[in-house]
């Protein structure tokens, strides 16, 4: 993955992370579109031939994820890795939630160990991931974006004030949810929320859909999955489908 040590500049770097199948890669527009903001916020140069020059790269590595780094110099980097997923339900710890500036909170960026420390910490303690507490609630995932149906029928990610990634997949589930007949809302998912939730799902590139059974050594939801994961998950591999564009 080429992760940066705990000394590299916020501002070093920006990148995304695609499906990636071999030739293709899955949601470009979309990701390129986060990256560019992402870059802008971190006063990082946009090059005006990135298309060009991101389809002339060659990725190193081996996967089915895709990340594309664009650094402060203007250089662009694609490294390939495989998701590492077991199949659901999964377990997660809580973990303090990396700070940084402004600018840099919610954007992915060249300092990135707070985020892989906190991954290595749920599989130290025997979790599958992680996830992002501040200030009493939930704002993100490692790797993913948190959702929970509460017991009101009422479907809740985090707010984006709380500093977590912007997450495409959420944004492709969103209209999905709705379209259920499931509102969907961004709220603080404090303990409380939590505790009355009847189902929580982590969604993300490389874990797609997947469902909680235990936070914190903690029960949550039911012991199978409930309806936000089997809507979501439908929807994920459907919209999946039509997602890929060439690459190479």
């Amino acid at each position: 993955m080429g992760l940066m040590d705990d000394n590299t500049p916020v501002g070093a770097s920006v990148f995304t992370t695609l499906r990636w199948d071999g030739t293709r890669v899955a949601w470009l527009n979309e990701h390129l579109q986060r990256l560019r903001a992402h870059a802008d916020r971190l006063c990082i140069e946009w090059p005006e031939d990135f298309i060009e020059r991101l389809t002339s790269t060659n990725p190193i590595g081996e996967g089915d994820l895709c990340q594309v780094k664009l650094t402060r110099e203007g250089q662009i980097e694609l490294t390939l890795r495989q998701t590492q997923y077991p199949p659901s339900p999964l377990s997660a710890i809580s973990q303090a939630a990396p700070r940084f500036s402004r600018e840099a909170q919610g954007t992915k960026h060249a300092a990135w160990a707070p985020y892989t420390d906190a991954r290595t910490a749920a599989e130290n303690a025997g979790a599958d991931i992680a996830l992002l507490v501040h200030d009493g609630a939930i704002v993100d995932g490692d790797r993913c974006t948190p959702i929970l149906l509460d017991v009101d029928g009422v479907a809740y990610a985090p707010v984006p004030e709380g500093g977590g990634i912007d997450s495409i997949t959420l944004s492709i589930l969103e209209p999905a949810i709705e379209g259920a007949g499931i509102p969907f809302r961004h709220a603080r998912l404090t303990e409380t929320l939590l505790g009355r939730a009847r189902e929580v799902i982590v969604v993300g590139t490389g874990i797609g859909v997947a469902w909680l059974d235990e936070i914190d050594g903690q029960n949550v939801g039911h012991d199978s999955p409930g309806p936000l994961y089997e809507i979501c998950s439908q929807s994920f591999s459907t919209a999946l489908d039509g997602a890929w564009s060439t690459l190479r």
